[in-house]
């Protein structure tokens, strides 16, 4: 006799579909099979039961930059990824203005204390400003369950230049952790942007010309050549080309550990899109922005061959008036960037990956949480349903059709991209640990039941080994 047991769905398990109960205990699977009794039952019947989905890549709460705020805190955001079918986001611990990386850890984790609704871990953040002693900060927050750390080489007030960058490579090598790198050369993109406003050409359609596939390559380029002198694991965030996707696999054959994430929106958006009128258009500017059709079809193929393995949403929640500004006719100079997609990250795939054929079973769940806890270190944890792991898990309903769009959705963001788009398949119960967070629809869960997930390095022992060319100078 179990605590609860999910009964009569088609199961998602890591060798195949089965028609099968689940048993659980304690917030973990203690069983799985046929004819399950337990204390409470869930009637699956009809449902798809899958492992709660894993966002690796959203921002929530984070410090004012620019003079606008996050719209979504770690009570609205981490409901709005339940209603999606997420049960665990691994966010960023963003620093404000003159704030240390332990310091935007320590603020991250106050704000999502008694609020969150689903699990969560955190990614660190170095920038040019958050301290000189980076490896000891690193080495700090790894004791405290951090086990990634984020780098950006576009921004202003973020951007690290390459002294900082292999300082930070050198330190994730020796502790055994993951380098994300928002790739973009941001001395091409200042240069490109300057020169568009001196010709007057700043309608929201150049911001593709501003941030274009070629800056993205060669920031890619660059960053996975400084991952494989300094033997680090790198993940390359939101890769959004046909060019960059090119460049992960090179670099792949080279032997670096390197890992590609995308985004639903370098799929379901493209380049045309900003060729709107401006307010319009305002609701697709992201960066690096929206390509064309021909990195459509090789992103699309890269989540069939395995060339991609992270689908992330890059969640970046911001009020329409605050992405705008004042201005009634934004451009590509004034709009903020970025959109949300805590919520469609999974509907948008199951419904056009899974569901179509285009992805295999297997294909959809290492993109959606599989390969998120073995990269990112909690496995051991979540990810999959089998026995021992925490009971995360989503009953979809595979035949439900409903339409995305601001009123169907639960962020606290006042637009999304996807307005008007029609999806089929919707998590219709979500559980974490065993709670109910989503029952039927309704959310059941109080803030607070989303817990800080500890997450482990790799063995440093077993990271790659730097490529230097030392035999010239080596003694004989």
């Amino acid at each position: 006799m179990h605590e609860l047991v999910i009964k009569g769905g088609r199961v998602a398990l890591d060798d195949g579909w089965a028609d099968c109960d689940i048993g659980i205990d304690v917030g973990r699977i203690s069983a799985i099979g046929n004819g399950l009794s337990g204390e409470t039952l869930i009637d699956a019947s009809n449902r798809w039961v899958m492992p709660g989905g894993i966002d690796a890549h959203c921002h929530l709460d984070q410090p004012v930059w620019g003079g606008a705020g996050n719209a979504d805190d770690f009570e609205s955001g981490t409901i709005s990824a339940a209603f999606g079918g997420t049960t665990c986001i691994v966010p960023f611990g963003m620093p404000g203005p003159g704030m240390s990386t332990i310091g935007a850890i320590d603020r991250a984790l106050d704000r999502a204390s008694g609020r969150a609704v689903i699990d969560y871990g955190l990614h660190a953040v170095v920038t040019m400003g958050t301290g000189a002693d980076v490896a000891q900060q690193l080495s700090e927050l790894a004791g405290r369950g951090i086990a990634s750390v984020k780098l950006f080489m576009t921004y202003q007030g973020f951007a690290v230049d390459d002294d900082l960058f292999f300082k930070v490579l050198d330190a994730a090598h020796t502790l055994g952790w993951i380098v994300m790198v928002h790739a973009e050369n941001d001395a091409a993109i200042r240069r490109t942007r300057q020169r568009l406003i001196d010709l007057g050409r700043t309608d929201i359609r150049y911001h593709v010309v501003a941030h274009s596939e070629t800056m993205e390559r060669e920031a890619t380029h660059r960053a996975l050549a400084f991952a494989e002198m300094t033997g680090a694991r790198m993940t390359v965030v939101h890769v959004s080309s046909w060019q960059s996707a090119e460049e992960v696999a090179r670099a792949r054959s080279r032997g670096v550990d390197a890992i590609a994430e995308t985004c639903p929106q370098y799929l379901f958006i493209g380049g045309a899109d900003l060729d709107r009128p401006a307010l319009d258009a305002a609701r697709f500017v992201f960066s690096p922005p929206p390509r064309s059709p021909r990195s459509h079809e090789h992103l699309w193929q890269a989540l069939i061959d395995g060339g991609i393995d992270l689908w992330s949403s890059d969640h970046s929640p911001y009020y329409f008036a605050d992405k705008i500004g004042r201005s009634q006719t934004p451009g590509f100079t004034t709009t903020l960037s970025g959109i949300p997609g805590i919520e469609t990250r999974l509907p948008l795939l199951f419904s056009e990956g899974l569901l179509t054929g285009r992805l295999t079973l297997d294909r959809y769940l290492d993109l959606t949480s599989r390969n998120a806890a073995a990269i990112y270190g909690f496995a051991d944890r979540k990810g999959s349903i089998a026995v021992g792991l925490h009971a995360d898990l989503a009953l979809w309903d595979p035949e439900a059709t409903w339409t995305l769009g601001h009123a169907a959705l639960h962020s606290r963001v006042d637009f999304t991209p996807y307005e008007g788009k029609s999806v089929t398949g919707k998590p219709t119960t979500v559980l974490v640990r065993g709670v109910p967070v989503i029952a039927d629809g309704v959310l059941k869960a109080k803030p607070g039941l989303g817990q800080f997930v500890e997450r482990s390095a790799a063995d440093p022992a077993r990271s790659g080994k730097p490529v230097e060319e030392t035999t010239p100078w080596l003694d004989a």
